[in-house]
This record gives C-alpha cells, sequence and structure tokens, in this order.
C-alpha cells in the first residue's frame, strides 16, 4: 500500500504558489523528496500533516485525508526543518512536554524516552541544556520527539541542513536504520540528491510546486544523464576539434568565442560526448586545458524537465 497518494493538489498563498496541481505516490520504505529551496517541499509536509489544507486536489495518508484527522496524526510523526527546541530545557525535559502532548505518562512515558534515546544516539547528552547542543544534536533531539508515540509514518523535512560532513553521514545512518531496524515508513526531504540517494533508492523530484519525476534513483540519474547539455571546451586547435564534433550526431550545436581557444557545444546525449571526446582529440591533435559541463545539476534537469 502507499503511505500517501496526492491527485491534483493545489496550494496558494495568496498570488505566490506553494503546489501546482501536485500529484504523487510515495510506497513504503524510505523515499526521498528533492527540490531547490523554495520547490514546494515544505507545503508538501505541511499538508500531509494537517497542519494546512490544499486549495484543491485529494491527499491520502496512511489511507486517509489528514485535515483535521487526529486519529491520523497519532500515526504520523514530524521532524520540521525549523528550530524549535527552548534552550532551557534538557532534552529530558523536552521530550517529556512532548510525551504529554500525546498523552503519555508515567513508566511508560519514561521507558520510551530511553528507547529512543538510544535509537538517536543522545542517552549521553540528554541531561544538557539545548542551548549548548550543536546543530547535530538538536537534529537528533528533534528526531527523538517525533519518534516518541511511535508512529508508523515519519517525515523529516530537511534533516541534514547546516551539519557537517561527519554529523551528516551520522544522521543519514540513523535515516537508514529508522526503516531497516525499527520498522517505520520515512519521507524525508532534501535540496541535495547524492545525500537522498545515500538513504534510499526511490526519489521524488519537486520543482515550483509540481512533481516533475518520480522513481528509483537510476531513473533519476539516466534523467540527468539524458538531458541536453551545455559543455565549456577550451584549449589550443579547438576549430579543428569543432569541425569533428559537428559531424558527430548527438551534437546540437556549437558556438566558437572570438578569439578561437574556446567554445560552447550544446549535445543531446553528453555520455557519447564524454565517451568519444579522446579519439577526437588525438585524431585533431588539439591540447585541452577544460572542459565542464554547465548542466551537470539538479537545477538544469527541473528545467528542462518543465518545459515538457
Amino acid at each position: 500500500m502507499n503511505v500517501v497518494e496526492a491527485a491534483g493538489l493545489s496550494k496558494w498563498y495568496g498570488e505566490v504558489i506553494g503546489l501546482n496541481n501536485f500529484s504523487l505516490e510515495v510506497p513504503g520504505g524510505i523515499t526521498g523528496i528533492v527540490g531547490p529551496n523554495g520547490a514546494g517541499k515544505s507545503t508538501f509536509f505541511k499538508l500531509l500533516t494537517g497542519n494546512i489544507r490544499a486549495n484543491t486536489g485529494e491527499l491520502r495518508v496512511l489511507g486517509e485525508r489528514p485535515w483535521g484527522n487526529q486519529a491520523l496524526l497519532a500515526r504520523v510523526g514530524f521532524c520540521p526543518d525549523y528550530d524549535f527546541l527552548p534552550p532551557d530545557l534538557n532534552g529530558n525535559q523536552y521530550l517529556r512536554s512532548v510525551g504529554g502532548l500525546h498523552g503519555m505518562e508515567g513508566d511508560g512515558l519514561r521507558s520510551r524516552i530511553d528507547e529512543v534515546l538510544e535509537i538517536v544516539g543522545m542517552a549521553k547528552d540528554a541531561g544538557r541544556r539545548m542551548g549548548g547542543y550543536s546543530k547535530g544534536m538538536r537534529q537528533r533531539i528533534k528526531i527523538a520527539g517525533s519518534l516518541l508515540h511511535e508512529p508508523q509514518l515519519l517525515l523529516l523535512d530537511e534533516p541534514l541542513t547546516g551539519t557537517d560532513p561527519l554529523i551528516r553521514k551520522e544522521l543519514i545512518d540513523l535515516v537508514r536504520d529508522l526503516h531497516r531496524v525499527h520498522g517505520h515508513d520515512v519521507i524525508v526531504s532534501s535540496h541535495v540528491l547524492h545525500e537522498i540517494e545515500r538513504m534510499t533508492h526511490q526519489v521524488a523530484l519537486i520543482y515550483k510546486g509540481r512533481s516533475v519525476a518520480s522513481g528509483d534513483i537510476s531513473e533519476i540519474r539516466q534523467l540527468m544523464s539524458d538531458h541536453p547539455h551545455n559543455i565549456v571546451v577550451e584549449g589550443t586547435g579547438i576549430v579543428e576539434l569543432a569541425r569533428e564534433l559537428l559531424a558527430e550526431p548527438y551534437t546540437s550545436s556549437i558556438e566558437l568565442r572570438p578569439d578561437r581557444a574556446g567554445m560552447f557545444v550544446r549535445v543531446d546525449r553528453p555520455e557519447e560526448f564524454f565517451d568519444s571526446l579522446p579519439k577526437l582529440v588525438n585524431r585533431t591533435g588539439c591540447q585541452l586545458e577544460r572542459v565542464e559541463s554547465l548542466d551537470d545539476d539538479l537545477e538544469s534537469v527541473f528545467r528542462y524537465l518543465v518545459r515538457w
């Protein structure tokens, strides 16, 4: 069963569009939601948690509509991207207050707090004031709070933002274990594809409020290699290399620089370009100083996809 089914969702804030005719099916397991800042990821999460209501469209979370559905929300855990931790409370105090909001108390709450602190690796630091926590520790205690009531579905909005590489790796391992070891379905957002790629093979791309692609990470990587690329080539003997490239079927156009020491090459199949380039360089005798794709990022893939 899909944990989320969205069909034709639109949400706008005055004249600002948060989501635009957004449709997506999210299976169980771990799914990454990837898009640049302002793409609509946080709006989508707010809809999933019932914090806001869509203007149009249908949304089901674990088979139910989330708006005003308190019973459903008891099965969902949410770790937002913003930092809301009271600096004067320690980790234990914070988790006790979160547990109280879920109606948890007594020995059951204390036992569950111990469990989630072990899961997120914060057992030794739970007695410290949260005002002294590092960014990674703050993220961990936030995740602990979202786990406290044992939700089926866990929503993590940009959990890696602002963390250093070592902490980022530890958080990635934690997200993987939340499903693999502890059995939670997880939807996690990021604006960095390779971070999501280390957590899961299930990915959805969001751009300007629209779902532009979804599926296995290998399919997303194929989109990145299949879309047209603009490539800068600089060196000596560029004119001769340009003549050879124009004869190749993958070349769409070439624009030589006035100094003839560089060119912009637009190719439809960049993988073929890079595979054949050494042969063409040897044939022409040119010497290359720079070869760089200007479209090797997610932003360029998004722009290409939304044209259709």
